[in-house]
């Protein structure tokens, strides 16, 4: 039931829904940054929600600046600890 209702969200998300909620939570993204956590985010949203994004995470931290990869793992973690555990 939660993949269904995960996977119809992820698959309506849209640039500018990555781009004002990175905006709330103080993140301001490049255009380019924008492109790659939407593209990961489509892609890879499975293994964040069930399984281990520790090799994703390594892989996104050498495309996106540090600020950003450091307010996303943390972002990660606070939702992990909230809606995973």
């Amino acid at each position: 039931m939660y993949d269904f209702l995960i996977s119809e969200y992820i698959n309506r998300l849209s640039i500018d829904e990555i781009k004002n909620f990175a905006f709330k939570k103080g993140i301001e993204l490049t255009d380019e940054e924008t492109d790659i956590i939407y593209e990961y985010t489509k892609k890879h949203w499975r293994t964040f929600v069930h399984g281990n994004p520790r090799p994703i995470l390594d892989e996104l931290k050498t495309k996106v600046r540090p600020f950003t990869y450091n307010k996303i793992e943390t972002l990660y973690i606070e939702a992990r600890d909230r809606y995973l555990k």
